[in-house]
């Protein structure tokens, strides 16, 4: 008998499939839009087919007879790109969701659960993928450490020690003086172990200049631009040809293996429903890249670009500023592109400072001005690669494949600022402020309207009519701009196919969260707040923030908060995810009501965060996210309404801006993609080069040689290291300082404590905490070894004596799946009384019979039985209050309290670290509760969301 019968079942008129009437509606709309994407890519196809590459140039009837440089040719207004609108079809993920029909997805079997599953773009011509959980996310090794092709990359150095040294001095930004006394220094020590043959600082920067011929050098271009019909000013541009850099990409052996070129849906299984959920991560398994190959010819493929560029300062006091370029490849995963090395970002452009002054300083079509220098300087950035975004350029990449490129701007990753730029709008002081949609600027706290979304088609038609009536009458022509916020430019994104700068500029942690909307405004507010509580309040919150526990890669407040001046993107990230903590009895409900309610706000704007900084999104993840973004508007609203005394403006940009954010993720994956984070770490090397490589004058010339210079130090060490790394397969691993007693994979332990100590030594030292120990341990192991099949010795319950020894540890690896990135993760548990000079007992989630329970570790140890170790921790447990407080519940807070007594428990049982701080240090009835940190990091947000349901919800 057949399991899945027809009966009852709606037969869906495009795949021909039968489903459930529950389902049928749902199925029809993700089957209708695959066949019309399958369709409209087909139809583009055979549109190319036919097509020269000189008739794929397409026109767009652009108008450029007033464009402010020099008057455009016909041949090149027709490079312009068609514009299409990467929302026009609706892109929420959850309308991938499908339920399972074996017919469709070629399976013999029913899905395991959490089976992943991905589906390649049409053109692409490869087949359905299906694959078990634990085999996603298996990391390829970046080159697989291969067979060094060039043993001595130092060349034309004459010996690696020379290169070592002329990188070293680079590195230190030493002075002239400085490298000829440390030459003459090596040359007087040299025992003959290498050859050391430079000089002086003169043949160093000779040899750098040899050197420079690696990789794409900076060149130079003037920037001819006219304010008001005036004769042209020409600004310096210093750049490198993108497509160089692309080519130098594509060319590397390693970092092409690396590279993704197909656009990906990909889907995990869901048994209780029986639907495959869409999920995103990198930016190829988003949507904005799909409809990109659509429009693609068969086997073509995208080459896509981050493109990042801010203004900074050099100096201290910011009379000299820097503008760099930087970009991306987002064809490789965000673990490599995001890094500064290999693979990484490249400085292609430092652009032109257009200097301010009294006469001309602060009128419109000044800033109009400064706006177009940017871009024609941007312009000529991508100048190299334009043509090849419209006809494709089939090369031989690094890995012998052949491949039909597309370079395209996917991803604009900059502060608000900045994108007004690259976007051409008039900023937030503008009627329409927004840089993706026409939200008016006295509405940017409306979370429940809609508004009409910017696109490069209808901006071109805006600007083009503008333009044209600016012949006749100016006023007319600044009307039509002025009611859409635009500048009078034609965007330089628009030369390249397939870019649309209104979609490529996305969301920012950086700047619209931590460094933005919290830093400038709910921390702001919240300091207004605790000052009228009184002095006491602040002093609690700094007491609280320079206590609160240790975790890896988590700021240490040690001087509190209320003193601080300047903070960065990530202290500014740590300290919104502790502030309520620190204070959620601080501010009291009795005592400030407004307070109270910003407490409130406070809470659903860190369970936004933690939803938006997700490194996986999963339709249901950002569904999730999408809700807690709408009642954090919510609850904002309602502080709003309270009468504070504070003139306070809750009409921003960045708090409008969040309702983009998932609309971002959805298209180009996830926000770590897209984030300045990686990008502003340029600005600190650059700031460097300038103070102590330059002369003060002329000094854009001066650090991009330098910048040049240390790029190509890079490439060669790179090729060193990967020679370092052949050699060493042949030597033996360095013994880790962990180790496993039982071979587990999931726990080790760490620093070991010799020689071993007897139980004795324990009960009688702190007979407090080890009362009775070699009792309860003999008790502990009688009763687990049979519950794991393992059979006591001699059929008789264990019994150790007081004089019984075992061996204590104080740190404890542990290995687990993360709930957030489905790949393996480590946390390491310290145990210590003396740990960096402070007693630290960390606690963490260990599974139980009843289900995972919270306990701060109080001794690890491994003693034997029958000459088989056994791993055991003394830990004191913590159980949840299932019944909480009103006071808990308008906050979130998961309160855990102390069980009367500590118990054993196997060190495998332990699930993953955790962070509990004390509820209370003054009210006698509360100094045995703790908090849980449910914001430690993505996967303790989800596992107390999935374990711990409704308690960090807030309302």
């Amino acid at each position: 008998m057949t399991r899945n019968t027809t009966a009852n079942k709606q037969k869906c008129p495009t795949c021909e499939c039968h489903f459930a009437p529950n389902v049928f509606s749902r199925h029809m709309s993700s089957c209708q839009r695959k066949a019309d994407e399958q369709k409209s890519a087909k139809e583009f196809q055979q549109q190319q087919s036919g097509q020269s590459d000189t008739e794929r140039s397409w026109d767009t009837g652009i108008n450029t007879s007033t464009y402010p440089n020099e008057p455009m040719t016909l041949s090149e207004d027709a490079e312009y790109p068609i514009f299409f609108d990467f929302h026009e079809n609706g892109d929420r993920l959850e309308e991938y969701d499908h339920v399972h029909a074996p017919e469709m997805n070629h399976l013999e079997h029913e899905p395991e659960p959490d089976d992943i599953k991905i589906e390649y773009h049409p053109s692409s011509g490869r087949p359905v993928k299906h694959m078990p959980f634990h085999e996603y996310g298996k990391q390829k090794d970046l080159c697989g450490i291969p067979v060094p092709s060039d043993l001595a990359p130092w060349k034309p150095w004459r010996s690696r020690i020379d290169f070592e040294v002329a990188k070293l001095a680079l590195e230190s930004s030493m002075s002239e003086d400085q490298i000829n006394t440390l030459i003459t220094i090596l040359n007087c020590v040299s025992q003959g172990h290498d050859n050391f043959t430079l000089k002086d600082n003169k043949e160093i920067q000779k040899m750098w200049d040899l050197t420079a011929e690696r990789s794409a050098k900076f060149q130079k271009a003037e920037i001819p631009v006219s304010f008001r019909n005036q004769e042209p000013e020409t600004f310096e541009l210093y750049h490198r040809p993108v497509w160089d850099w692309l080519q130098e990409l594509v060319s590397d052996k390693a970092l092409v293996s690396q590279m993704e070129w197909d656009a990906q849906q990909m889907y995990k299984y869901d048994h209780t429903t029986r639907t495959w959920k869409r999920f995103v991560e990198e930016a190829w398994s988003a949507t904005s890249w799909w409809k990109i190959q659509n429009r693609l010819p068969p086997g073509a493929v995208p080459l896509c670009i981050v493109f990042y560029a801010d203004k900074s300062k050099l100096s201290s006091f910011g009379t000299a500023k820097g503008y760099p370029v930087v970009l991306r490849c987002a064809n490789l995963p965000m673990d490599i592109r995001n890094g500064n090395g290999k693979g990484g970002g490249r400085v292609v452009g430092w652009l032109p400072i257009v200097t301010d002054d009294a006469a001309r300083s602060g009128k419109s079509d000044f800033a109009d001005f400064k706006t177009i220098v940017w871009h024609e300087s941007v312009r000529k950035i991508f100048e190299s690669m334009v043509q090849h975004s419209k006809t494709g350029y089939t090369m031989v990449c690094g890995d012998h494949n052949r491949r039909s490129l597309y370079p395209c701007v996917l991803i604009g990753s900059s502060d608000f600022e900045e994108q007004c730029v690259i976007c051409l709008t008039r900023g937030v002081q503008s009627l329409y402020p927004c840089v993706k949609c026409e939200i008016p600027h006295d509405a940017l706290t409306d979370f429940d309207s809609e508004y009409p979304r910017r696109t490069a088609k209808d901006t071109v038609d805006i600007v083009n009519k503008a333009l044209k009536l600016a012949q006749t009458s100016k006023g007319e022509s600044e009307a039509v701009l002025k009611q859409h916020s635009l500048r009078p430019h034609i965007n330089s994104f628009f030369r390249i196919n397939n870019t649309d700068p209104h979609e490529a500029v996305s969301f920012d942690d950086l700047h619209f969260l931590d460094s933005g909307l919290w830093e400038d405004h709910i921390l702001e507010t919240h300091k207004w707040h605790i000052k009228n509580v009184g002095r006491d309040a602040a002093v609690i919150i700094d007491k609280r923030f320079q206590t609160f526990p240790r975790w890896p890669k988590l700021y240490h407040f040690e001087s509190g908060i209320s003193k601080l001046t300047f903070n960065d993107g990530s202290k500014n990230h740590d300290m919104s995810k502790i502030f309520l903590f620190a204070a959620h009895d601080v501010i009291r409900k009795d005592k400030d009501k407004a307070g109270y309610a910003l407490l409130k706000a406070t809470r659903h704007y860190i369970n936004m965060i933690m939803y938006a900084g997700l490194n996986v999104h999963t339709s249901d993840t950002i569904a999730a996210g999408r809700a807690s973004t709408k009642t954090f508007a919510d609850t904002l609203n309602r502080y709003r309404t309270y009468p504070t005394g504070l003139d306070k403006n809750w009409n921003l940009v960045k708090l409008h801006y969040l309702r983009h954010c998932w609309d971002d993720i959805e298209s180009k994956g996830v926000l770590r993609g897209m984030s300045t984070k990686p990008n502003e770490k340029f600005h600190g090397p650059l700031r460097k080069i300038y103070l102590r490589r330059t002369n003060f004058k002329d000094t854009a010339k001066q650090i991009v040689r330098i910048e040049h210079q240390s790029l190509v130090a890079s490439q060669i060490q790179d090729a060193i290291d990967l020679i370092d790394a052949s050699v060493r397969l042949n030597k033996p691993d360095e013994q880790d300082t962990f180790e496993s007693p039982l071979n587990n994979t999931h726990i080790s332990l760490g620093s070991k404590l010799m020689p071993p100590v007897s139980f004795a030594h324990l009960e009688s030292t702190t007979p407090l905490l080890f009362s009775r120990l070699h009792i309860r341990v003999s008790d502990f192991l009688s009763d687990l070894l049979p519950l794991s099949h393992i059979p006591l010795p001699q059929g008789e319950r264990i019994k150790f004596t007081a004089n019984a020894v075992l061996v204590p540890y104080q740190s404890l690896k542990v290995s687990y799946e993360s709930l957030e990135t489905w790949r393996l993760t480590t946390d390491i548990l310290r145990c210590n009384p003396s740990f960096h000079k402070r007693p630290r007992y960390d606690f963490m989630i260990f599974q139980s019979e009843r289900g995972p329970v919270f306990a701060q570790l109080r001794y690890l140890f491994v003693c034997e039985v029958a000459d088989r170790p056994y791993p055991i921790a003394l830990i004191q447990a913590y159980r949840v209050l299932r019944s909480q407080s009103s006071h808990d519940k308008d906050l979130g807070l998961l309160r855990i309290l102390r069980e009367q007594h500590t118990e054993l428990i196997s060190i495998e049982s332990i699930i993953r670290g955790a962070v509990a701080v004390p509820a209370s240090e003054s009210d006698p009835q509360k100094l045995d509760d703790m908090l849980v940190w449910d914001v430690l990091d993505g996967d303790m947000f989800l596992r107390i969301k999935r374990d711990f349901s409704g308690y960090t919800s807030g309302r």
